[in-house]
């Protein structure tokens, strides 16, 4: 039976029916730190874990691609919002706000927040500093110090623009507790290896996006 049941793609959990429950936490988790809501999923995952003793390869495969996709068309969602709206990219804006929050940040300071390179984010801040709306000020102390600010214009937009969804995604992250974390970095590295995108390099989500 075990064997005829491998054979047709689905798992039984008569042991542990707590895998159900921590798969789906797992999804939740993983779609709220993009602050993504689906319609539906908390019922699904409420009626796995309560009335099924199988969970399919073919649901799950579904249900992992849908998520993934989702994932995707929000951040498209969005990097077209604030370019149609605002007249800047994604990573700009991000970055705007990031130095919002603090008042000044050195180019170090900044891609530690972001996760981001150095050179990544010297990048952006060429662009945003050409558009006027940051500015570098050199420590009258030490000279070798140069912090970004926000111009007026830069502080206006920073107020304006819809919160970064890698941003929120980088907020999320952090609040995890150690085992969530390590979970989701588990899944994400195992997909990439699927996807066989190891070797790709990226800076943002979006490459044009600078």
């Amino acid at each position: 039976m075990a064997e005829e049941e491998r054979e047709h793609g689905s798992y039984t959990f008569e042991d542990d029916e707590n895998k159900i429950a921590k798969n789906c936490k797992n999804i939740l988790t993983s779609l709220n730190i993009y602050g993504i809501q689906i319609f539906g999923i908390e019922n699904f995952c409420v009626h796995m874990n309560r009335t099924s003793k199988q969970f399919t390869r073919e649901i799950a495969i579904t249900e992992i691609m849908q998520s993934l996709r989702r994932i995707i068309k929000s951040l498209q969602d969005y990097s077209q919002k604030v370019s149609s709206y605002f007249g800047i990219t994604g990573p700009q804006l991000w970055v705007l706000k990031t130095i919002n929050q603090s008042g000044s940040l050195s180019l170090g300071e900044l891609s530690k927040r972001m996760y981001l390179h150095p050179s990544t984010v010297t990048g952006v801040v060429d662009r945003l500093e050409k558009k006027g709306y940051v500015l570098r000020d050199r420590s009258d102390v030490d000279r070798r110090i140069v912090k970004v600010k926000l111009t007026s214009k830069g502080n206006k937009l920073a107020k304006k623009g819809p919160s970064p969804v890698q941003g929120r995604m980088i907020y999320g992250l952090r609040k995890l507790k150690k085992d969530e974390l390590f979970s989701i970095y588990k899944s994400v590295q195992k997909l990439v290896e699927i996807g066989e995108a190891q070797n790709v390099k990226v800076t943002f989500i979006f490459d044009q996006e600078t």
